[in-house]
C-alpha cells in the first residue's frame, strides 16, 4: 500500500491535540521517525506541502549536504527561510534535471561522433580493399587478354566498382545525417546551458552565472588596474507581500523589479538574481558614486509607483528596495568584496530600509 505523505502530514499539521497525534511518525518501538522531524520543519518555517519542500526537509534532516544544511542554518536564524527562499535552495542543491539534460545530450553527442567515426573509418578500410582488388583484376586483364573468362573478368570489375560507388554514397549520406543531428544537439545542448545560467522567473543570470561572472571581472581587473563596483539589492518586506497577496504576486513585483534593474544592464553592467529576493549587479569601470546616484535613482522611480495586485485588484502600495554599493580594491579578494557589499546592505536595511548606503570601513 502507498503512502500518501502529503495528506498524512496535513492530517498532522491540522490536528490540535499534540505532535504525538500522528501514528506515522511514531516508530512501533516508540522513538520518533525522520518524517516527525521532516513535518516539524516544513511546520516551523510555514512552507507549504510541496514535493520541493518535502525533498529539502528530508536532505536537511536526513542528507549529508553540509553546505545546504549550513545555509537553511543560516536563513532559519534570520528568519528568511520561506517557500520562495526554500525553492531557490532546491534549484540549487536539489534540481538535477538540467545536470541530467546536459549529461543526456553530451552522451548522444558522443554516440554519435563514434558512429560517425567508425562510419568512416569503415568507409576508408573497405576503400583501400577495393582499390586493392581493383588492382588485382586490373592485373588479370593484362596478363589474360583473350581469354575467354575475358568478359566475367570485366563484369567482376564493373561489379566491384558499382558495389564501391554504392556503399560510398551510403558512408556519405550517413555522415551527413549524422552531422545534422549533432547540429540539433549542439544547438539542445546551448539552450540547457542556457537554462542552467538562468533564473526562469525573472529570465535575468541566476547566482552560478553572477559567480563566473564576478570571476572573470576581477581576473581583468587585476591585469588591467580597472574599476569595480558591486551592489547588492534586497527587496523590503518581500515576506509580508508573499504572506498577504500571495506567492504569485511576490513573483510578479519580482519580475518588475528584475525588469526596472536590467534597465541599467549593458556590456559594462551585469545584473543578476542572487538568490530570493536578493539581486546582484557588478559595474565595470564605473565611478563608486556615480553607480550610488544611478541605483538611488532606480530605487526612487520605483518607491514612487502604486501597486496594484492585478488578481485581486488590492493596492500594495509602494514596493521599495534597500541597497550596497562596494569599491572593489585591488587588495580585495572575491570573498571580501562580496562580505564589504553584503555589509553596507545590511547597514541600509538596519537604518529603515529603502536606501541605497555606500560601504565604508566603520561599518
Amino acid at each position: 500500500m502507498k503512502l500518501d505523505i502529503k495528506n498524512i502530514l496535513e492530517t498532522y499539521f491540522s490536528d490540535k491535540n499534540g505532535d504525538d497525534a500522528c501514528p506515522v511518525c511514531i516508530k512501533t518501538d516508540g522513538e520518533r521517525s525522520p518524517l516527525f522531524d521532516i513535518a516539524g520543519f516544513i511546520r516551523q518555517h510555514g512552507l507549504i506541502l510541496s514535493s520541493a519542500n518535502l525533498e529539502l526537509a528530508w536532505e536537511y534532516i536526513c542528507g549529508g549536504k553540509a553546505a545546504l544544511k549550513s545555509e537553511i542554518r543560516g536563513l532559519s536564524c534570520a528568519g528568511r527561510l520561506d517557500n520562495v527562499a526554500a525553492r531557490e535552495l532546491h534549484d540549487k542543491y536539489l534540481r538535477s534535471d538540467i545536470g541530467m539534460q546536459i549529461d543526456k545530450i553530451l552522451t548522444e553527442a558522443i554516440a554519435h561522433i563514434r558512429t560517425t567515426t567508425k562510419s568512416i573509418d569503415h568507409g576508408e578500410k573497405a576503400t583501400l580493399e577495393w582499390e586493392d582488388s581493383l588492382i588485382e583484376q586490373a592485373g588479370h586483364i593484362r596478363a589474360r587478354t583473350g581469354d575467354l573468362d575475358l568478359d566475367a573478368t570485366v563484369q567482376k570489375l564493373l561489379s566491384l566498382s558499382e558495389l564501391m560507388i554504392e556503399t560510398t554514397r551510403e558512408n556519405r549520406a550517413q555522415i551527413s545525417a549524422t552531422n545534422k543531428k549533432l547540429e540539433i544537439l549542439h544547438a539542445e545542448l546551448e539552450q540547457a546551458r542556457n537554462d542552467a545560467d538562468f533564473d526562469q522567473l525573472t529570465k535575468l543570470p541566476n547566482r552560478r552565472k553572477f559567480e563566473r561572472t564576478l570571476d572573470e571581472v576581477l581576473e581583468k581587473l587585476i591585469g588591467d588596474e580597472r574599476a569595480l563596483v558591486l551592489v547588492f539589492i534586497d527587496i523590503d518586506h518581500f515576506k509580508a507581500i508573499n504572506d498577504e497577496f500571495g506567492h504569485d504576486c511576490g513573483d510578479r513585483v519580482l519580475r518588475l523589479i528584475a525588469d526596472e534593474l536590467s534597465s541599467m544592464s549593458n556590456s559594462k553592467c551585469h545584473t543578476s538574481r542572487y538568490g530570493g529576493e536578493e539581486f546582484a549587479i557588478i559595474f565595470e569601470d564605473s565611478d563608486i558614486n556615480k553607480v550610488v546616484k544611478k541605483v538611488d535613482k532606480c530605487r526612487e522611480n520605483l518607491s514612487r509607483r502604486q501597486l496594484i495586485d492585478l488578481e485581486s485588484g488590492r493596492p500594495l502600495g509602494k514596493v521599495t528596495f534597500s541597497a550596497g554599493v562596494a569599491k572593489c580594491l585591488k587588495s580585495d579578494t572575491k570573498r571580501s568584496i562580496l562580505r564589504k557589499a553584503d555589509l553596507a546592505l545590511y547597514e541600509a536595511k538596519s537604518k529603515g530600509r529603502n536606501s541605497v548606503l555606500k560601504y565604508s570601513s566603520n561599518l
